[in-house]
């Protein structure tokens, strides 16, 4: 699983390394240090083997509250074998129904969405926080690894100094890896939902910095310590 992009593991989907991009200094991002992925809900023995034969040392589950199953044989499984945080980088308990109807309307795009996560600053310290200080490698997962996980990987990548059409090509291959591309036709209504249209993350990465002007200074307005900062971009770049 060395130099795996897209890691073949049986029972979580949507894993894949963030190392291997190249950024705009035409350095890269480093192997193995940070994975993004679908949730935990259903990993088996086999499956924690193969994280730790990755040195993941640290999981970030970016969900609600409401959408983890704390007692699980699975959950405490994770909890006994990895330092495991849980950061929702939600800012609302749920997903309003308010919300999604805007979506489904129109009035409002999933990139713009996007936007209470971006500014959910505390959430934002802790996750940076976290990765910046994990002892080994470090995943971090949402329900599916596509939108919360998408923003928490556009951050990195971003300070990183990664193009932005790199960042958004990352996002995009959810849906594929989904297999959503293959089960849903574009035109279903939730298909909004499901697919990682590259235009969402376009919006998310503009909204940075148009707003912030750099993913550094976005950090540090959300007043992430410095040296968290530092040592982020240090373990994400070759």
């Amino acid at each position: 699983m060395r130099y795996l992009k897209r890691l073949d593991i049986d029972n979580i989907k949507n894993a894949r390394d963030l190392g291997g991009v190249p950024t705009k200094d035409n350095r890269s991002t480093k192997w193995h240090e940070f994975f993004r992925s679908a949730c935990l809900d259903d990993v088996k023995d086999t499956d924690i083997k193969d994280l730790k034969d990755l040195n993941i040392s640290t999981i970030i589950d970016l969900r609600r509250e409401n959408e983890i199953a704390f007692e699980s044989e699975s959950h405490k499984n994770i909890k006994e074998n990895f330092d495991y945080h849980h950061i929702s980088l939600s800012p609302d308990k749920e997903f309003r129904k308010e919300e999604i109807d805007k979506i489904i309307s129109g009035e409002l795009s999933v990139g713009q969405s996007y936007r209470n996560l971006i500014d959910h600053y505390e959430a934002v310290r802790k996750i940076v926080e976290v990765l910046a200080n994990a002892e080994g490698s470090a995943l971090f997962h949402c329900q599916e690894g596509k939108d919360r996980t998408g923003i928490v990987s556009m951050i990195i990548m971003g300070l990183a100094d990664v193009s932005r059409g790199d960042i958004i090509a990352d996002y995009e291959t959810s849906s594929a890896h989904l297999g959503y591309i293959e089960k849903f036709d574009e035109d279903e209504p939730l298909s909004i939902f499901r697919i990682t249209n590259p235009y969402n993350m376009k919006e998310a990465y503009d909204y940075v910095i148009r707003k912030y002007g750099s993913f550094e200074a976005y950090l540090q307005h959300a007043k992430v310590d410095q040296k968290d900062i530092d040592a982020l971009r240090r373990r994400i770049r070759d």
